[in-house]
């Protein structure tokens, strides 16, 4: 089983934030997932040819026709936030 260094390695890593009381309850199915990963990284698959796609079907698409849109009302009606015409979003990025 993984040590408690190990696991909170893995939870920084993964920018995860856990309490020391979590720590044991992850450390288990993080050591199976583990295990798992090394089985799949045991497997020959010299013979098998990368894929793409889970699909081989060509994309079917419709023919671009413009047609009625919302209203500005309607598309702002559940908006929890609207500034100048535009939905307000928390910021994300730094």
């Amino acid at each position: 089983m993984l040590s408690k260094e190990e696991v909170l390695k893995i939870a920084k890593l993964s920018r995860l934030k856990i309490s020391d009381a979590e720590i044991e309850s992850f450390a288990k199915p993080l050591d199976k997932l583990l295990h798992y990963m090394e089985d799949l990284k045991a497997l020959d698959l010299s013979d098998v040819e990368p894929m793409t796609g889970v699909e081989d079907a060509p994309t079917i698409l419709r023919e671009d026709v413009p047609q009625p849109s919302l209203s500005y009302e309607q598309a702002f009606a559940n908006a929890p936030e609207e500034e100048n015409g535009h939905f307000v979003i928390p910021k994300v990025i730094g």
